[in-house]
């Protein structure tokens, strides 16, 4: 075999290797090396203002059957900005930073606390850049999301069944509660609520959650319980 032959024979090999390695059906396969893709992702100044409550901020609510007080003080704050990479193959060229919120709050009626914080986002997930940012409210138990921002009529599951889910009712401009009037006020159904009601045995009921712009949560109605906590007083640190 003469030297041309062996050449020829060593490409076409070469070419057949290197071509069982490129089946597009992988995740990641790309024909080129991926571009880099960076995102900045911030909250909405709208949503922070449905939030925003450093330590020492607090809201006294009002049992209306029982006659209960409950005051809850956030004694913990933290906004911050998170750098991620990805870390799947078809995700590696993929960062995001964006804005984390975190509060934590006392409740002197559980005696205990709870907290609230927004998504983490990965860029490993889809739908990292969907725009909607949602918190999770956590005590005893778990609620998830019972605020998300934009806010959007969805179609998932609500009205009590035992589920941690929520629903966007509504925004009503403005809503009167124990003789005050509050602005913008996001309505949501929460399946689930295990925060106040680990005394009053009530827990897993169909709860509205009213939260009010540059105030917080206003109000939490208990469908199934018959009762509701309303806000009193309050002090916002922002």
């Amino acid at each position: 075999m003469n030297k041309i032959n062996t050449n020829l024979l060593f490409i076409l090999a070469l070419i057949f290797l290197i071509g069982c390695d490129k089946d597009p059906s992988k995740p990641g396969y790309q024909g080129k090396p991926p571009k880099p893709e960076y995102y900045r992702i911030k909250m909405n100044e709208e949503l922070k203002s449905y939030l925003w409550s450093k330590p020492g901020s607090y809201w006294i609510y009002k049992n209306t059957k029982t006659g209960d007080l409950d005051t809850h003080i956030v004694n913990n704050f933290y906004f911050d900005s998170i750098l991620v990479k990805g870390t799947e193959l078809h995700t590696k060229h993929i960062t995001i930073y964006y804005d984390y919120l975190t509060k934590s709050f006392y409740g002197t009626f559980i005696k205990r606390y709870f907290y609230e914080y927004s998504n983490y986002k990965s860029p490993n997930a889809e739908s990292f850049n969907n725009g909607r940012n949602g918190i999770t409210r956590e005590g005893n138990g778990s609620i998830n999301y019972p605020l998300y921002y934009p806010f959007v009529i969805t179609s998932g599951p609500g009205t009590g069944n035992g589920s941690s889910y929520t629903t966007y009712i509504g925004m009503d401009s403005t809503l009167t509660i124990q003789g005050k009037t509050y602005q913008n006020v996001a309505k949501f159904d929460i399946d689930k609520d295990d925060i106040w009601e680990e005394k009053l045995n009530c827990i897993r009921s169909n709860n509205i959650y009213y939260w009010a712009k540059d105030v917080g949560l206003i109000k939490k109605q208990s469908i199934s319980c018959n009762y509701s906590w309303e806000l009193i007083e309050y002090n916002i640190i922002k």
